[in-house]
């Protein structure tokens, strides 16, 4: 798994088996290894559409070989019997298109392991938002019969799942919030030369600019109904380029900019819970910013009903979770069986996700 943070390949080693009509899914190993500089470098470059064509042909090859060590160094003996891969997110405009950067067929050569890949694109093509994918595994992994939970991953982008107590896959909501990290990152890096806010020490340090903490509430995005997802294409460095054009000055420190967006990030998170499950007494919490403590800390404040906990609590890796979400949808799609639901991504009907790649040798090869 590797998400719009930029920041890591996350490979987990999964154990999946079949369990009345559900599944299990034990996580046996997990590594974050960090992106090649090179290619952070080029991915960058398609984002900020300053890539040539050369560039943009090469990408899902270099992808492909960086997943491939990334697994390697994983499962060293070569015990997956396939391989499940997001990609890298390059543009993301639903209902009309979708682009997750990797080159299928290379990275099946390259390991001699079914790949399955290109998850979003048939929720896309029926009239969805490719988007959020993690609430089918939310609702099998995190489901209560007696207690309504959110389960909220909060990546590069934040996204929440609404769980009501019992509640029917059918009925299941769950859309992209806003930022997570993205524009948390992206003023770290602006003003301190550091790629995150390591614990939310920053953050903790500054002050919120009311003046500009209202204005970016104001963002079009945070009031859009679901079905709803997000990324770089509208939260990003143009935004935070904006508020430091517009806020920083020698009177104000730096430290308020990232306090700023911290609280923006746990605002929006927070509003939309209340505005769509506001009986939520349980909030599971996955991703990178579950290391943000500040982060945690002001999601609570505007959760004071709620019990804020990172999923460790019930025996999920906050770290492996999204990638253990796609070792499954990946295992759905080898059995044949949906991996979207139409209610969470608007899509007309629930169909089997991504394409499969085979070598000689595998299943059908």
């Amino acid at each position: 798994m590797t998400g719009t943070s930029l920041d890591a390949i996350d490979v987990a080693l999964c154990e999946i088996q079949p369990k009345g009509d559900r599944q299990t899914v034990t996580l046996r190993s997990f590594s974050s290894a960090p992106y090649p500089p090179e290619l952070a470098y080029l991915i960058r470059r398609a984002l900020d559409g300053a890539a040539s064509m050369e560039d943009l042909s090469d990408l899902p090859f270099l992808l492909a070989r960086a997943y491939a060590e990334a697994w390697r160094a994983v499962d060293p003996n070569g015990t997956a019997e396939a391989i499940s891969v997001h990609g890298q997110t390059l543009w993301h405009h639903p209902p009309e298109s979708t682009w997750q950067a990797v080159s299928g067929p290379a990275l099946a050569a390259l390991t001699e392991r079914t790949v399955i890949h290109d998850f979003r694109s048939a929720d896309v093509a029926l009239g969805g938002q490719g988007a959020p994918l993690v609430p089918l595994f939310d609702h099998a992994m995190l489901g209560s019969a007696t207690e309504d939970c959110v389960a909220v991953n909060i990546g590069g982008m934040a996204n929440v799942t609404l769980l009501p107590a019992g509640g029917s896959i059918d009925l299941l909501q769950a859309f992209d919030t806003g930022p997570g990290n993205v524009l948390i990152n992206a003023i770290c890096e602006r003003t301190f030369g550091k790629r995150f806010d390591a614990k939310g020490a920053l953050a903790r340090a500054g002050n919120v600019i009311p003046q500009a903490l209202e204005e970016l509430q104001t963002h079009p995005f945070f009031a859009q109904e679901p079905p709803k997802s997000t990324g770089r294409e509208v939260f990003n460095e143009v935004l935070v380029d904006h508020l430091y054009r517009r806020y920083a000055h020698p009177s104000i420190p730096s430290e308020d900019l990232v306090s700023t967006l911290t609280e923006l990030t746990a605002w929006s998170i927070a509003d939309h819970i209340h505005r769509y499950q506001p009986s939520t007494s349980g909030v599971f919490v996955g991703g990178g910013g579950v290391h943000n403590h500040f982060l945690m800390e002001r999601l609570a404040h505007y959760l004071p009903d709620a019990v804020v906990r990172s999923c460790a609590d019930v025996g999920i890796d906050p770290d492996a979770k999204e990638a253990m979400c796609f070792a499954w949808l990946g295992w759905r799609t080898q059995q044949g069986l949906v991996g979207n639901v139409p209610s969470v991504t608007g899509a007309r009907s629930a169909v089997v996700l991504g394409s499969v790649c085979r070598t000689a040798g595998t299943d059908g090869g």
